[in-house]
């Protein structure tokens, strides 16, 4: 046995007789198991009672934050530290009109396919509709490309741009695989890089 190991364990905090070396092992390996192994979102409790507003808006947060976790491997951590702390902010109980919806699973299940196939650079600001439709809408000087995402795969854009000093809006109601293609007659790059 190593003599400063020894030594260390005869002297304070470590006094003789004051507990085993299995004590020290369980907690050792309590420890590693708990790094290894961190909670699952799953896992967390909600505050309050699951009916409750604080309860409503976890539950809704935490449903789409695990079906992220499913594609996370795809996503800088960075842009999905980004997302999470956006939708913490969406769902702020001290900002909350109780009239209004959480985001719906089904909608964010098709930003994150959107998100996949424009593979934009620039991060959109997020938003909800009262339904619980997340929204993402990206600006360039005076243009703006909005997206709603809806359940089943649809997606609503609205293009607001100005040529010659004058607006120009542009609108779409499409399935996702079609959104990239929907939106080539408009260069969306511009507001994507």
């Amino acid at each position: 046995m190593d003599n400063q190991f020894v030594a260390d364990r005869n002297s304070p905090p470590y006094q003789a007789g004051s507990f085993s070396f299995s004590d020290i092992g369980q907690a050792l390996t309590a420890q590693v198991n708990a790094l290894k192994i961190p909670p699952s979102p799953g896992s967390l409790q909600a505050p309050n009672e699951v009916g409750s507003l604080e309860g409503r808006l976890f539950e809704a947060t935490a449903n789409v934050k695990v079906l992220t976790s499913q594609i996370a491997m795809h996503m800088s951590r960075e842009w999905r530290d980004m997302l999470f702390r956006q939708l913490d902010s969406l769902h702020d109980p001290e900002e909350w009109d109780p009239e209004d919806a959480p985001i719906q699973k089904a909608s964010f299940a098709t930003f994150l396919k959107a998100i996949f196939q424009l593979a934009p650079k620039a991060r959109p600001g997020l938003g909800l509709s009262y339904r619980g439709y997340l929204l993402a809408a990206w600006v360039h000087d005076t243009d703006r490309l909005t997206i709603e995402f809806l359940p089943n795969d649809r997606v609503r854009w609205v293009i607001s741009k100005d040529v010659e000093n004058e607006p120009e809006r542009f609108a779409g109601d499409v399935h996702v695989s079609r959104l990239v293609e929907s939106l080539k007659p408009y260069e969306p790059q511009r507001w994507l890089i």
